[in-house]
């Protein structure tokens, strides 16, 4: 085969290695300036290699007709849509009116609008042109759409298996997730809270999550697997818009790549198997982010009136969402500046998602009018900087040495350095991977005035340099990923713009009898990363404690650490067991936790052993006996009093030793007994 053929191809596995090369030395402090220098190299050559390949476009090719409201027609549905919207209003006067309807006349109006928009404007649709055939996009094909279940498939699989066994550390704001929705939905001690209103005091998230939690638990029952199922459901979710957002764009090859990423990506994995609602974020701004492209080469108003909905909805759900309406503006302004010619015709769409924007916020925009600290309260609570105009130069000076150290470790955070959330203990990205994030960023920055690749690249640095640097906890230390959970879907497409390039100029200068060659090595590297990927988050990932550098941090994980153990061994015995404590300063004992691992299993705490442990009453119920450091003393105490037991050791992952068992089973204790 010539050079000639195939220089693009070559060029672009030569970015890279370089880029592999890079990412591997940033983990030694002193390689650390020619680890950047080679990243550096990387990215300019990818845009030397693939800046001038050609994109979908975001425009259609040919002048639109703008919308006309003067129209009979168009004054119908305006008049259609103007209903929708006051009949919202509606709903947030009686929200106003009856604030503690747990759902009410205020749900069911918010529920009526956000249909009524939905169905008037898909009726719009219908009547006006579409011009996205004018942009060639590809068509589906059998092939195609088996490969997109099955990464669906994937996507769902790696998330909802075993939910109970992974991850294995229990965060304690999972449980206390599961607490005020048991205390808010389940069992109220009185009425239970609106839906619209915030709960968790000091926290203060909205109140559907705890809704919709409270339901799974409900149906599915109290158990760790059907608290975790809802975020895990949103996760595994992402994959269908995803996929669409980035095959609008850079095609089939890129969409493929970036949906497989996301689908077996460990961090997305992690997020996605918690009881926290940072992962949904990441859903719903990927279908506004969708919808919105969509609506720039089709004008159709049900994908504007779309993109507003889902922007206006995630605000249901995590802080971070919070910087999307931010965002949003910062884009049209964008669009009007840098695409003014196009521009000018979409100032009716910019509304029609502004529209559906408050219509999906609804009645919960009138909690946040009426307590404005809710909304922006706990972000700026936690900022390390207050942004404002500098006035001098040694207050530039100063915000430079506050932000920069952040920045910095945010970069290293992506491949090199474990996240300090104490919810993520890993990198974002396996080497591999970031390697290729390098290329990505580098020809979305070459391409901003694409208008896809700039949505992109506000939503993933707007994320980073807010959530990400500019709010941290006063006892953390950066990074902190799980406030970059927003940027996600900007990562996913990041990754797949350089493999889409890099397959469709293969495709280009291979002969027609070797372009088999693309599909197989895509297959190849795609499965060699999922396998990395699937085998290091369930089998070798840990919560350990050793991997933060925050004191207090450290602390409170080796509590965890031991919290857990202990609730994991006690639900590995089963219901049919009476668990003992022995000797005082064990451990505390967290009854809500063993509530959602293992039910009706008794435990007591034995304070004084040499008294207690002689009258313990032996009945048909297995004995066990868990001993911790400063307690071991008493173990052969227990062996002369309940004889025929088996010793045991609970180790962490890497070996370290957390406390010594005894344990007797049901038919010895029933032995024993008779």
């Amino acid at each position: 085969m010539r050079v000639r053929y195939s220089s693009k191809l070559w060029y672009g596995l030569v970015a890279y290695l370089a880029s592999v090369g890079g990412t591997v030395l940033l983990a030694s402090e002193l390689d650390r300036p020619w680890a950047v220098l080679l990243l550096i190299s990387a990215a300019v050559l990818a845009v030397i290699v693939w800046g001038r390949q050609e994109w979908i476009p975001a425009f259609p090719r040919y002048p639109v007709t703008r919308v006309t409201f003067f129209k009979r027609s168009s004054f119908i549905h305006w008049f259609v849509l103007l209903s929708a919207f006051l009949v919202a209003l509606a709903g947030d006067l009686r929200y106003l009116a009856v604030p503690k309807e747990t759902f009410g006349l205020a749900g069911l109006l918010w529920l009526a609008s956000i249909g009524f928009l939905l169905w008037s404007s898909f009726v719009w649709s219908q009547s006006t042109p579409d011009y996205t055939h004018e942009l060639h996009l590809p068509r589906w094909t059998a092939w195609e759409m088996v490969i997109f279940a099955s990464l669906l498939l994937v996507a769902l699989l790696a998330r909802i298996w075993n939910l109970t066994g992974f991850p294995d550390n229990i965060y304690p704001d999972e449980v206390m997730t599961g607490t005020v929705a048991t205390q808010s939905y389940i069992n109220p001690t009185g009425r239970s809270p609106s839906v619209f209103s915030t709960a968790w005091s000091g926290i203060d998230l909205p109140a559907l999550w705890f809704w919709i939690v409270g339901w799974f638990v409900k149906v599915g029952g109290s158990s760790l697997a059907m608290l975790r199922l809802p975020a895990a459901l949103f996760g595994a979710a992402t994959a269908v818009p995803l996929y669409g957002l980035i095959r609008g764009t850079w095609g089939r090859y890129a969409a493929i790549s970036g949906t497989a990423i996301l689908a077996f990506s460990a961090s997305n994995i992690h997020f996605s198997r918690l009881a926290l609602n940072n992962i949904t974020t990441q859903f719903f701004w990927t279908v506004c982010f969708f919808f919105l492209l969509r609506g720039l080469r089709s004008r159709r108003p049900f994908d504007w009136i779309f993109a507003g909905l889902s922007a206006g909805l995630s605000d249901y759900f995590y802080y971070g969402t919070r910087l999307l309406p931010f965002i949003l503006i910062l884009y049209f302004c964008y669009i009007l500046i840098f695409h003014w010619k196009q521009g000018r015709d979409y100032l009716m769409n910019f509304g029609l998602l502004a529209a559906g924007y408050l219509i999906g916020f609804g009645p919960l925009l009138v909690q946040f009018i009426r307590h404005p600290h809710l909304y922006f309260g706990r972000g700026a609570s936690l900022m390390i900087w207050s942004p404002h105009v500098t006035a001098s130069f040694q207050d530039l000076q100063n915000a430079w040495k506050t932000v920069w150290p952040v920045i910095r470790e945010n970069f290293l955070g992506m491949s090199t350095h474990n996240s300090q959330d104490i919810i993520y203990y890993a990198p974002l990205l396996l080497p591999a991977e970031a390697a290729i994030l390098v290329l990505g960023v580098a020809l979305l920055v070459w391409r901003w005035r694409h208008p896809a690749a700039f949505l992109m690249l506000i939503s993933g640095l707007g994320v980073l340099f807010v959530g990400g640097t500019l709010v941290a906890y006063s006892n953390s230390v950066p990074p902190l990923i799980n406030h970059w959970t927003p940027a996600f879907p900007a990562f996913y497409v990041a990754l797949a713009v350089p493999i889409g390039a890099w397959a469709t100029s293969a495709k280009v200068e291979l002969p027609t009898k070797v372009r088999w060659v693309v599909p197989a090595t895509l297959t190849v590297g795609l499965s060699l990363l999922g396998w990395a990927n699937l085998n290091f988050y369930f089998h070798d990932y840990y919560a350990d404690p050793a991997s933060l550098r925050s004191g207090s941090y450290i602390s409170a994980q080796q509590n965890y650490e031991v919290q857990t153990a202990q609730s994991r061994y006690r639900s590995s015995l089963g219901p049919g067991y009476h668990v003992f404590t022995i000797g005082k300063g064990s451990p505390a004992y967290d009854a809500t936790t063993m509530r959602y691992l293992v039910a009706k299993q008794q435990w007591t705490m034995l304070n004084n052993p040499p008294a207690e442990l002689p009258s313990i009453a032996v009945e048909k119920n297995g004995l066990a006996f868990l001993f911790f450091a400063g307690n071991e003393q008493y173990r052969e105490l227990v062996h002369k009093l309940y004889p025929g037991g088996a010793d045991g050791e609970v180790t962490t992952k890497s070996g370290k030793h957390l406390f010594y068992t005894y344990v007797i089973t049901p038919a010895q204790a029933e032995a024993i007994h008779k």
